[in-house]
């Protein structure tokens, strides 16, 4: 005989698997419009011809405006700044970041690089913080313009970053090669990689590689639209300016928590079209083999340009963060925009909305699992077929089930094949088990959002900005975008693979930099390995010409404090002071500099032998000295990191 609870069950099951077949059916669609779109530019692909690394550097460079907005971003903010300075490349660029009056830590630590890095500017809001992020867009914007009106600089393109940005080297060239032929541009948002052990942060990575890789391709194509991720955005600056007349002025949505997808929606009323952008550019790399031959041999390699930044692995953290979203993207919008535009663009919407009920039949059908599970380890067996489920065998019900379990093990599958286009295998089968983490958190984000809109609704009480817990690459993951001397010169064929083998041997017995000693066996010279590094570092080589030394260069730098920095004045006359380094990046040398030196200084980048030479040259006759500096062992492994 079935109980009521055993009724109630299997109506409770009949709900849950509909309502994850109705969502799996979408996706599917998603899936098949992909590959179908895919398939046909495979065989059409004369027609999207792919633009080098060559072509974009050959483009004139348009100016660009970079804005952050700032909230307590004290801690982050400075690292940010002077990254994306020294690694982009591209020149005509200024970063505007917006403060607040009553955050002076942030203020402070803006101003500090803006002292010494004249492409940074401070905007501080007319109000005290926290408002919400459109409104300090809107007031950066307005910075913008008076800068743009008292420099005549001419700025065409503006740019959405966040505070904890890894900032592409490429990114700027790809959207200075595409605006204003296309209003809005966004590139994919790539999360650092986690430890495995770190699911909460893990669901980010899932869920960014298959949104930007694969379904927001289909959302471009299907709707003419793509909504801006925030960060990695570029936009037309004629674009903005016609929003800011159309709005009044308001430009960013200050009604919204997600004022970057709201944009997308502005634009597309406008008649302005939006893209997402997938360029993967091809790198050499060394790579060794594992056991049992342990050779190293060249591989290229295919990096996908994108914004690199964490996003939080903490529970709490991440369940904040995607209630904040939800609040923008589903009650906000729904509240504001409706249903507005074509079939394909309503569908995309209710794509995003979905989430709603979605997250909540996932939770229920873990829930009845769970129930069944325990039925089973109880020994209570129900009126199920091949598992208890409270499912009869053979029934449409079952049958809904079979077809649920084909459709997550296509869910299952499109996640692997899409984080393994940008990660390592263990972290692409991660994402099989993470999916159900994912769930969770995403659960009881939905249930924070909708208790917050339903109280700001019927109290009246205004929502603020719900920040978000950032931090900044290490130095280990900065150096992921900057490639090592070794591949830079492979790929420019300067050296060979066995040249670059012989040296990288040698470098393990003397513990010297690898370019002095790929000098040393007489595979490249100096000045070849000068001017590799400086364009990887963004830094200006110098040729030192013996001849022109300047006596008084010693009067500035003592000769020890030379020697133990490994740099030297070599133009006394200019204004700054024009100082050469074999390591510019050395923050001992720097400080050095700032402390002891007096007047303002510019580093260039020389060879080490060179700076050693110019200081034999202007201090012989008084004593011995050595031809060959040693740096402190921890200093030297630090460059040879980065080298």
């Amino acid at each position: 005989m079935v109980t009521p609870w055993e009724t109630a069950m299997q109506d409770l099951t009949a709900v849950v698997a509909v309502g994850i077949l109705i969502s799996g059916l979408d996706d599917l669609f998603v899936d098949l419009c992909y590959y179908g779109s895919e398939l046909y530019r495979a065989v059409f692909r004369g027609r999207y011809p792919s633009v080098t690394e060559e072509q974009l550097s050959a483009e004139p460079e348009q100016a660009i405006a970079v804005m952050i907005p700032a909230w307590q971003e004290h801690a982050v903010i400075a690292q940010m700044l002077r990254n994306t300075i020294r690694t982009v490349d591209y020149e005509n660029f200024d970063i505007f970041v917006g403060t607040y009056p009553n955050d002076e830590a942030t203020m402070l630590a803006v101003a500090a690089v803006a002292e010494l890095e004249p492409r940074v500017h401070r905007i501080v809001c007319p109000h005290e913080g926290p408002t919400n992020k459109a409104d300090c867009l809107n007031w950066i914007i307005e910075g913008i313009r008076h800068y743009d009106k008292t420099t005549g600089k001419g700025i065409k393109i503006i740019m959405l970053h966040d505070s904890e940005d890894m900032v592409h080297p490429l990114s700027f060239k790809l959207m200075n090669h595409l605006i204003p032929r296309v209003p809005m541009v966004q590139i994919p948002v790539v999360p650092f990689e986690s430890d495995y052990g770190d699911f909460t942060a893990g669901t980010y990575l899932d869920e960014f590689a298959e949104s930007h890789l694969k379904d927001m391709v289909v959302r471009e194509r299907l709707s003419g639209m793509v909504p801006s991720a925030g960060v990695g955005t570029g936009f037309s600056r004629d674009a903005i300016e016609e929003l800011a007349v159309v709005h009044k002025g308001q430009i960013f949505n200050v009604c919204t928590f997600t004022e970057d997808y709201d944009l997308a929606f502005r634009l597309k009323a406008i008649g302005k079209r939006s893209i997402l952008l997938q360029h993967f550019v091809e790198r050499t790399q060394v790579v060794r083999t594992g056991w049992p031959f342990h050779r190293e041999r060249l591989k290229r390699v295919r990096e996908l340009v994108g914004t690199r930044e964490y996003f939080p692995s903490k529970f709490k953290d991440a369940v904040r963060q995607k209630a904040r979203w939800t609040l923008g993207i589903v009650f906000h919008g729904w509240q504001q925009r409706g249903w507005e535009g074509n079939l394909a663009l309503r569908y995309m919407v209710w794509r995003d909305r979905k989430t709603l009920a979605t997250n909540s039949v996932n939770m229920l059908g873990y829930l009845l699992l769970a129930e069944a599970a325990a039925d089973a380890i109880m020994g209570r067996h129900s009126t199920a077929g091949l598992f208890p489920l409270h499912i009869a065998a053979g029934s449409w019900v079952w049958s809904v089930v079979y077809a649920d379990s084909l459709l997550l093990t296509n869910r299952c599958l499109q996640r692997l094949a899409t984080l393994r286009r940008i990660t390592s295998w263990p972290q692409a089968l991660l994402s099989i088990p993470r999916i159900i983490w994912g769930n969770v958190v995403n659960f009881f984000a939905v249930a924070k959002a909708t208790r917050l809109f339903l109280c700001a609704k019927f109290s009246g009480q205004k929502l603020v900005w719900a920040k978000t817990a950032h931090a900044f690459p290490t130095e280990a993951q900065l150096l992921g975008y900057k490639r090592k001397l070794g591949d830079l010169l492979l790929d420019s064929r300067m050296v060979t693979l066995a040249h670059l083998n012989e040296a990288l041997n040698a470098q393990k017995e003397r513990r010297r930099l690898l370019g002095d000693i790929l000098v040393d066996l007489g595979y490249v010279s100096e000045a070849d390995v000068v001017a590799t590094l400086a364009k990887q570092l963004k830094a200006e080589a110098w040729t030192i010409d013996p001849d022109k030394l300047d006596p008084e260069a010693m009067d500035h730098i003592s000769e020890e404090a030379c020697r133990e920095h490994l740099m030297i004045v070599v133009d006394v006359q200019a204004h700054p002071l024009v100082v050469a380094a074999a390591d510019v990046l050395d923050a001992r040398m720097r400080k050095w500099l700032d402390a002891n030196l007096g007047c303002p200084y510019r580093l260039v980048l020389s060879g080490r032998r060179s700076i050693v030479d110019a200081i034999d040259r202007l201090k012989r006759g008084r004593g011995p000295i050595a031809s060959v500096i040693q740096l402190p062992l921890a200093r030297q492994a630090g460059i040879d990191q980065l080298q």
